[in-house]
């Protein structure tokens, strides 16, 4: 279509009009701003009531296990994407590294020494002194010293849960044995707030806990669910950030309610035909694997400019594993430990592959991005691995970008754009091949 436009000698010239290729949003999807701010306004009460108690926590721990003590959970990595999203994660990072902390180490638990040091507003991606910290070594290999450096600084009591690494060729006997002994450190859990807090535990109450913790989970395998359509009802532009309930609030309602909207807006979309892309514009469909560039969320949005979308990204769907209602605390307590070291997030690189050709045919993919992001290591040991396989079972392109999760200077504009561009050329060739 042709649009008349006037030039600076006042002369009318015909110029061609784009329609550009947009992200369409939900029309609930604003509602996560009041998730948010009940969960930062509660979070603030919570560090200011004596008889509250607040902890420190991050991504691998059961975080229903604090909601059933009655203690807030402050997220020091969530924090790090809201430093980063507001432009103040370079400037931490780089005062982390002047306190002399390593470029090498992990860009969150750099914005987090940045944070704290600086006392930046929460706003900004400050955060609070807590009570205690409780953290696990599932996914993260740096939350041990990280968190340990933090509780040395702060004055308070720690509690680690070790967790075992489910690496390939391990068999279900060894596999039983890595569950008992996460079991135990439930029990030892008990005992640290039973000595510390003077808290006992409720088997009721982590009971309706996890009632609730696994709504909100469902509610989300509901969406991933409704993701497999074509056109794709919902990208990762928007899923990045819709599912924070599932990082800190997996135990309460407010999170449920909004899960629930979104689902509902997923399947009017998905029953009217339409897509998260504009009307007859999909041409691409994608995974990500990894952290999304916090500082950058854009890229995600910019992808549609190709008539790419992304329809699934393990990260996301890491976090809402179902919980089990029918059985007795031990089985809970094992079944939570089972998830805890055999997540699609942290899975080895074996069974990532078997998950990464499952999710590739189900979705109906046409190519996978992976972000090689060194500030975290663990997921992204055998990418290149990973990437052949997918390429050679599968028969799509796979895009490998080494940028990092927090900090902007692994981001370079140019070579970004023009490796992205190449894997979008290697899905139109598949395209034609195809037809």
């Amino acid at each position: 279509m042709n649009t008349t436009t006037t030039n600076k000698n006042g002369h009318e010239t015909e110029k061609a009009a784009e329609t550009q290729t947009r992200i369409q949003t939900l029309p609930h999807a604003g509602d996560l701003k009041n998730v948010m701010l009940w969960y930062f306004l509660r979070g603030m009460l919570a560090t200011k009531l004596p008889w509250k108690k607040t902890a420190w926590t991050g991504a691998g721990f059961p975080i229903e296990l604090l909601w059933a003590y009655d203690v807030f959970p402050l997220h020091p990595e969530n924090m790090a994407t809201v430093a980063a999203a507001r432009k103040q994660s370079q400037r931490l990072i780089e005062h982390a590294e002047g306190m002399g902390y390593s470029r090498d180490l992990c860009s969150y638990c750099k914005t987090n020494f940045g944070a704290v040091d600086t006392g930046i507003k929460t706003t900004l991606g400050g955060i609070a002194k807590p009570d205690f910290i409780a953290i696990t070594n599932t996914i993260c290999d740096t939350h041990w010293k990280w968190f340990h450096i933090q509780a040395r600084k702060f004055k308070v009591p720690t509690f680690v849960f070790d967790c075992p690494s489910y690496v390939s060729g391990t068999d279900e006997k060894t596999m039983e044995g890595y569950v008992d002994y996460l079991v135990e450190q439930f029990f030892e859990f008990h005992v640290f707030m039973r000595k510390h807090f003077g808290r006992n535990f409720d088997e009721s109450k982590m009971r309706m806990v996890m009632e609730k913790s696994d709504r909100l989970c469902a509610l989300w395998n509901e969406i991933y669910e409704l993701r497999k359509s074509v056109p794709a009802c919902y990208s990762s532009a928007e899923t990045s950030a819709s599912f924070f309930p599932l990082v800190v609030l997996p135990g309460v309602d407010v999170g449920i309610k909004f899960f629930e909207k979104i689902r509902d807006d997923l399947k009017k979309r998905v029953d009217r035909g339409e897509g998260t892309l504009n009307t007859g514009k999909e041409k691409f469909r994608l995974m990500y694997e990894g952290i999304p560039f916090w500082y950058r969320m854009k890229f995600m949005y910019e992808l549609a400019k190709y008539d790419a979308v992304v329809v699934y990204e393990p990260y996301t769907y890491s976090f809402g594993p179902r919980k089990p209602l029918d059985l007795n605390l031990l089985d809970t307590l094992r079944h939570v430990a089972r998830t805890m070291l055999d997540l699609p997030y942290s899975y080895n690189l074996e069974k990532r592959i078997g998950y990464f050709k499952k999710v590739i045919e189900e979705y109906r993919l046409d190519g996978v991005i992976l972000h090689e992001n060194m500030s975290c290591r663990p997921s992204s040991t055998g990418m290149m691995d990973l990437k052949e396989a997918i390429q050679r079972d599968c028969g799509i392109p796979v895009l490998i970008l080494q940028c990092d999760m927090n900090d902007p200077r692994a981001y370079s504009e140019g070579p970004v754009r023009t490796r992205l561009e190449g894997f979008i050329e290697l899905m139109e060739e598949n395209r034609r091949r195809g037809s």
